[in-house]
C-alpha cells in the first residue's frame, strides 16, 4: 500500500487478535549484527505504530559482548531516548511467526523523539541508496544466502555428521528440515535451496532474491525462524561468523544484481557474458572491497575467519564462478537464461547489519558504474596458493585481518564515509573499537565462544 491507502491498524489488530496473536516484536539489528527488539501487546499496536516505543539512543554505541562504549562523541552520555516505530506499509507487514505461536513480527525504524529522522537508523541508510539506484536509473535485486552450525541442546555435540553436502547429513536432522521449510513458507519467506554446507554441522539456506529493503528484512526474519525451528528440535544453531577455532565458518554471502527498464543490466555481449554496467559494477566493488568489508564483515570474529582456503574472500580479487574470490561472477547461461547474472560477494556474514552491508554493496557497485570504471583481468585459481611476490606482481592484496589495518581501511573509504554519515560512521567505529579491547583481554577461543550465540 501507498501513503494514500495506509494500513487500517484498527482492522489489522482485530486480525490479529483472532489469529490468537497476543503480541507483537518489533526488531531491529544493531551495528554489530545483533538483532534487538521490543515486543507489544497485540491491543497496542496501533499506538506504536503512530508513536513508537521509546528505546536509549545508546543502542547505537553497543558493542558485541553488551558493553556501552561511550568514545563516540555524539552518544557520549547514558541520556537520550529514541522511538523504534514499526513498519507497516502493507496488511502482510506484520508475520505471525509460524515458530513463536501467539507472536507476530515487524521490522523496526528508529526515529528522534521528535518524529524526524535519526542519523543512527541502518534502515533510512539502505533506503537513501535504493533511491539513489533509481535516480541512475536502477533497481537493485539482492538475496543472502546464509550458513548456520547445527548442535544439539542436550549436549552441544554436532546435529548432523556429514559428509558435507550429503543425503546423509540431511538424514540426521530432517524433522527440523521440515519444520523449517513449512515455518518458512508460513513466514513468508522464499528459499531457492537449503543443503548441508562444507563445515561441520553446517547447514545454508539460500533466501529468493527481492529489492534490497525486502532482502533485509528477509535475512533478518529468516534467521528468527531458523532459530525457533531449531529450538523445536532440540538442536541450537549459531550463525557466528566462526563458531569455534576448528570450524570453517559461516558467511552470509551476498548476492545482487542490477533490472534496467525491466531486464537485468548487468547481462551483455562482452567477454564472460557482461555488459559495460556489468564490467563497471564488478569493478566498482573490487575497487572498494579494503573499506566495503570492514562494513559488510566487522566482527573480532570475521577477522578470524578471513583465512585462505575457507571461501571467506581473503584476497582482494574477483573471479568467474570462482569461490575463492572475494567478488564472484555468477555469469548467465543458456540454461539459467539472461536475467540470471549477479555478483557475490563472500566476505559477508551475519556480525554485519545486512541494511549496511546492502547499502555499501550498492554503493560500491554504483560508482563504479558511475566512474566506468576499469575491470582487471579475472583470476581463476586459489590465489592463496601463490607466493606474496605472484600476488604483488597481479595486483593482489590480502584484506585486513588485524582490527588495526580494518579500522584504516573503514577510515579511509570516503564511499563508506557518504554512505553512512558522520554519525553513524563514528558510532560504527567506537562500537569496533569497544570489541577489539575487548578480544586483546582474551584467548581466540573465549572470543569465539563469546560471539558463538549472539547471532
Amino acid at each position: 500500500m501507498t501513503d494514500s491507502q495506509p494500513v487500517d491498524l484498527a482492522h489489522l489488530t482485530h486480525t490479529l487478535r483472532d489469529d490468537n496473536i497476543v503480541g507483537v516484536t518489533i526488531g531491529w539489528v544493531d551495528n554489530n549484527g545483533v538483532v534487538r527488539s521490543r515486543t507489544v501487546p497485540t491491543a497496542e499496536l496501533a499506538a506504536a505504530a503512530r508513536r513508537g516505543v521509546g528505546i536509549t539512543s545508546v543502542f547505537a554505541v553497543f558493542d558485541s559482548h553488551d558493553g556501552i562504549t561511550f568514545a563516540h562523541g555524539g552518544l557520549a552520555t547514558p541520556s537520550g531516548d529514541v522511538r523504534l516505530i514499526p513498519v507497516i506499509d502493507t496488511t502482510s507487514s506484520v508475520v505471525p511467526l509460524a515458530g513463536q505461536p501467539g507472536l507476530a513480527w515487524a521490522h523496526g525504524r528508529q526515529v528522534s523523539a521528535d518524529g524526524s529522522a535519526w542519523p543512527y537508523d541502518q534502515r533510512a541508510v539502505l533506503e537513501r541508496q535504493v533511491r539513489r539506484a533509481a535516480d541512475a536509473g536502477f533497481e537493485v535485486r539482492a538475496g543472502f544466502e546464509i550458513e548456520c552450525a547445527l548442535t544439539r541442546e542436550s549436549d552441544g555435540l554436532p546435529a548432523h555428521r556429514g559428509p558435507a553436502y550429503s543425503a546423509n547429513a540431511m538424514r540426521d536432522v530432517d524433522e527440523f528440515v521440515v519444520q523449517l521449510l513449512r515455518d518458512l513458507s508460513r513466514n513468508g519467506l522464499g528459499i531457492g535451496q537449503i543443503h548441508a554446507e562444507y563445515g561441520g554441522s553446517q547447514l545454508e539456506i539460500a533466501l529468493s532474491p527481492l529489492d534490497p529493503l525486502a532482502a533485509a528484512d528477509a535475512q533478518v526474519l529468516a534467521r528468527q525462524t531458523i532459530h525457533a525451528a531449531a529450538r523445536a528440535r532440540g538442536l541450537r544453531s549459531s550463525f557466528a561468523p566462526l563458531p569455534s577455532s576448528s570450524n570453517a565458518g559461516n558467511g552470509w554471502h551476498l548476492h545482487t544484481s542490477l533490472v534496467r527498464d525491466g531486464h537485468n543490466a548487468l547481462t551483455g555481449d562482452g567477454e564472460h557474458g557482461l555488459s559495460e554496467t556489468g564490467r563497471s559494477y564488478i569493478a566498482g566493488l573490487v575497487r572498494e572491497l579494503p573499506g566495503l568489508v570492514a562494513v559488510t564483515a566487522p566482527s573480532s570474529g570475521s577477522l578470524l575467519r578471513r583465512r585462505p582456503g575457507y571461501w571467506a574472500g581473503a584476497f582482494g580479487f574477483w573471479g568467474v564462478e570462482n569461490r575463492e574470490a572475494a567478488v564472484r561472477l555468477v555469469p548467465a547461461t543458456p540454461l539459467l537464461g539472461s536475467e540470471h547474472t549477479n555478483v557475490e560477494l563472500k566476505a559477508c556474514d551475519a556480525s554485519a547489519n545486512p541494511y549496511l552491508a546492502l547499502a555499501v554493496t550498492i554503493a560500491a557497485g554504483l560508482s563504479g558504474v558511475a566512474d566506468a570504471a576499469p575491470l582487471p583481468r579475472p583470476v581463476q585459481e586459489d590465489v592463496g596458493g601463490w607466493d606474496d611476490a605472484r600476488r604483488e606482481a597481479a595486483g593482489i592484496s590480502p584484506l585486513a585481518t588485524t582490527h588495526d589495518q580494518q579500522r584504516e581501511n573503514l577510515l579511509s573509504s570516503a564511499l563508506v564515509a557518504d554512505v553512512l554519515g558522520s554519525d553513524l560512521l563514528g558510532a560504527f567505529v567506537a562500537c569496533r573499537d569497544a570489541d577489539a579491547a575487548w578480544a586483546a583481554g582474551h584467548t581466540e577461543d573465549e572470543l569465539l565462544e563469546s560471539l558463538r550465540w549472539i547471532y
